[in-house]
């Protein structure tokens, strides 16, 4: 009978998925993974899955400072031409892959090369200014640019090294090779040894990772999809890192066991006020780049009313459905506060003052009609609707909360809830409506400010397919986005000018009314040694630091 006991425990250990096994070993750290895996090769997705998985198998030419977002050396050191248009990367000696195979510069070649071609990845936008790559010797190519752009070094950190000696030359078994989906070949801090859809990935340690060596032997993603279910699975120490917004961290009921550190994700939330009239949405330019007059919002067009809704209601109410006040970080504009080099600091965000903005309105004309209850200037009631989708909880809560505190200022606020399809299609794209609540997010390339400088540049106001979502129209924004990209040299500090600059114009004008990015609490369980997130880790950011992480005393 003990014999038999005895067997049948032993089935039920093996029946467990690997990452449940070995969750408290000494030798294996456990990440919580979010999905099923679609593809090992980056180039043709970008889900979060796919992604935290690849990263720790393909290296980044570059890496990402932790802490001022900044784009520093990591298996790439680089020069950039006088002019701005090439770049020299240089591999570091002794790279390779884990089956001794050298690092070369044919493979980031083979892989932007592949990228121009007629294979259709999800890099293509980072080619979009490349004009070509050149191989100097085994260890250095040169990218060659049709124009200068200081965010090349963004674009080319979304590129990551894969080994060209598994790939067919022509690149015609790219997308259909086995070697996406069973990767048996690392150049990153782990190797792939097995995985089961919507269950582990388990890896062990590259004993030849270019960076050193990797002090804990295995690691493991375990697919955790429900939150809930996370939430106990760090507690419970099943897990040993995850992340979280703060809503859920505030579910942990005891942390002695756990070490974290919370900072704003690369988000901008904000409330869109339509700066043009939603019935008849035009593009900002017509077919010839002649700059079109649109009709003006009835309302929004005025900036007394935009700012008075940026002080009529509570960002703090909206903030505590997220964990109250280190759910997130107040914002100022498009550049995220992560990306501290660039980050207006000194722009006060609008306070939540409802005595003030009733000022503002009176002043500008808008006074209460006493017999409706409704303010109205030239016989324009001050009635708008908040369009908004469900998608994400945020947005219902900030149209909820703007509806009864607006509406208490004299302003006949409704709301109109429509399914993110159509959503997308018609106020997103679309542009027919007067306000409504969104955000933009990044994090799968290094951070840059311009990653939502879209949203206030007046090229993107095109009804159907651009992100300038408000219409907003600024040809001195314009000009210092540019500016911003094309700065000689690119150093941060010159850079940081223009983008500082942007954030007071875009502030002064309430170009939108930008809120809050919501914080993202990194999680570490207290047994791992050398933690130390930074605020661009962002999501995906741990990967790049796994091999600094030991397990013990």
């Amino acid at each position: 009978m003990r014999r038999l006991a005895f067997c049948l425990a032993l089935l039920l250990l093996l029946a467990l998925p690997a990452s449940l096994v070995l969750a408290q070993d000494g030798d294996t750290i456990v990440i919580r993974g979010f999905g099923n895996i679609v593809t090992f090769n980056p180039a043709f997705t970008n889900d979060g899955a796919s992604y935290q998985a690849s990263n720790l198998i393909w290296p980044s030419p570059v890496k990402v400072d932790s802490f001022t977002g900044e784009t520093i050396p990591g298996l790439t050191t680089w020069t950039v031409s006088d002019d701005g248009l090439t770049y020299t990367f240089t591999i570091q000696e002794g790279a390779m892959w884990s089956d001794g195979t050298p690092i070369s510069s044919a493979d980031m070649k083979f892989v932007i090369d592949a990228t121009m071609s007629d294979v259709e990845t999800v890099w293509e936008s980072n080619a979009a200014l490349i004009d070509s790559v050149n191989l100097i010797d085994d260890r250095t190519y040169e990218v060659v640019l049709s124009a200068v752009s200081c965010t090349a070094l963004s674009d080319f950190g979304a590129f990551r090294f894969l080994p060209s000696h598994r790939f067919a030359a022509d690149f015609s078994d790219f997308e259909t090779s086995d070697f996406n989906m069973n990767p048996d070949v690392s150049g990153g801090p782990y190797i792939l040894e097995e995985w089961a859809p919507d269950e582990f990935q388990r890896f062990r340690a590259n004993p030849t990772y270019w960076g050193g060596e990797v002090p804990i032997p295995f690691l493991i993603n375990r697919v955790i999809g429900e939150q809930s279910v996370a939430v106990q699975a760090i507690q419970a120490g099943e897990i040993d890192y995850t992340y979280f917004q703060g809503d859920l961290f505030a579910q942990i009921l005891d942390t002695s066991s756990l070490q974290y550190q919370a900072f704003p994700q690369l988000t901008v939330n904000f409330l869109s006020m339509n700066w043009a009239d939603p019935t008849n949405p035009q593009a900002a330019y017509d077919d010839a780049g002649n700059l079109i007059e649109q009709a003006p919002h009835p309302i929004f067009s005025d900036v007394a009313v935009r700012r008075a809704v940026a002080m009529g209601y509570n960002k703090g109410d909206i903030l505590e459905t997220l964990g109250g006040a280190e759910g997130g970080t107040p914002l100022i504009g498009t550049v995220a506060p992560s990306i501290t080099w660039a980050y207006n600091s000194e722009i006060e965000p609008y306070p939540f003052d409802p005595v003030a903005a009733a000022a503002l309105l009176d002043e500008a004309g808008w006074t209460i009609n006493e017999a409706t209850g409704i303010r109205e200037k030239d016989g324009v009631p001050l009635a708008f609707t908040i369009t908004y989708s469900d998608i994400l909880l945020l947005f219902e809560t900030t149209a909820l909360v703007a509806q009864d505190q607006l509406s208490q200022l004299g302003m006949d606020v409704t709301l109109n809830k429509v399914e993110w399809a159509n959503y997308i299609q018609d106020v997103y794209l679309g542009q027919m409506y007067d306000a409504t609540p969104m955000s933009n997010s990044g994090g799968t390339t290094p951070p840059d400010p311009n990653d939502f400088m879209s949203l206030v540049n007046s090229a993107e106001d095109v009804p159907g397919s651009g992100n300038n979502l408000a219409s907003y129209v600024n040809p001195e924004v314009d000009r210092l986005i540019l500016e911003g990209r094309t700065t000689p040299g690119c150093a941060p500090a010159d850079r940081a000018t223009s983008y500082y600059q942007i954030q007071q114009i875009l502030h002064d004008d309430v170009a939108y009314d930008f809120t809050f990015t919501p914080n993202i609490f990194q999680v570490m369980n207290a047994r791992v040694n050398g933690f130390n997130p930074g605020p661009s880790w962002v999501f995906y950011g741990y990967t790049d630091h796994v091999a600094e992480w030991s397990i013990g005393d």
